[in-house]
Order: C-alpha cells, then sequence, then structure tokens
C-alpha cells in the first residue's frame, strides 16, 4: 500500500479599498481552507534555458488531482491536458494552483518569453 500524505492550502484572500476616506469602504475577506489526502507526488524544478515547449516530468503521479507552478524570472505559459481530453493554456508569472476532484490532470507542458531564462518550481499531487 502506498504511503499517503496530507496536504493542506490554508490562508485567506482579501480585498480592502486604497484611498480616503476608508471608514465607507468595504473590506471583503474569504477563508481558505482547503484539504487533500494525496498517495502519489511529484516535485522538481524545471529551468527553462531555450524557447521550445517543455514537457512537465509526472514521475509516479498518473492523474494529478494538484499542480502548483511557480514562476521566478518571468512569465511562462502552461498548456494542461486534463482526462476531459481538453487542453487549454494559462499564462503565468508567479503561481498557478489547481485542485481538480474528479477531472485530474495528465499531461502540462510549459513555453517560457523568448530569451528569458525562468526557473519553474513544479509540485504535482494525485489523490488517495
Amino acid at each position: 500500500m502506498p504511503e499517503s500524505f496530507s496536504f493542506k492550502l490554508e490562508g485567506s484572500y482579501g480585498v480592502t479599498p486604497l484611498g480616503n476616506p476608508t471608514s465607507f469602504g468595504v473590506t471583503e475577506t474569504s477563508p481558505i481552507s482547503e484539504a487533500l489526502t494525496i498517495n502519489q507526488k511529484q516535485i522538481t524544478n524545471i529551468d527553462l534555458t531555450a524557447d521550445s515547449v517543455v514537457p512537465v516530468p509526472f514521475g509516479g503521479v498518473t492523474n494529478a488531482n494538484l499542480v502548483i507552478l511557480k514562476a521566478v524570472g518571468g512569465k511562462v505559459r502552461a498548456r494542461v491536458t486534463s482526462t476531459d481530453g481538453s487542453q487549454q493554456a494559462f499564462p503565468f508569472d508567479t503561481y498557478l494552483i489547481l485542485m481538480n476532484d474528479k477531472v485530474p490532470i495528465t499531461a502540462i507542458d510549459l513555453l517560457r518569453d523568448p530569451g528569458v531564462s525562468i526557473l519553474v518550481r513544479v509540485f504535482l499531487g494525485q489523490k488517495a
């Protein structure tokens, strides 16, 4: 039986008006508390040093229910394929986080802006 891991994404996000007076501004916040038990994970760093598409290695992960991509140094385009069979492209220059319970990700490739070296930190998790 494979080892299981507990993944948690916790915190909050909020919007607060800037400017004067703030006493009548509406502040909106929402907590984030997501948990997922995973039995496979892949953690890797990918250096995008060429202008060609780079596939993300899935290691022992077959279906990624959790995808976290962190770009360091510039913009990246991630093309993501799910078990639905559809491929979607997402540009990001900080974080891209996807959690899917019923439609896992089966393939990802990355493309950098031309001529810009970028590091992408990758975390993939498959639910137990």
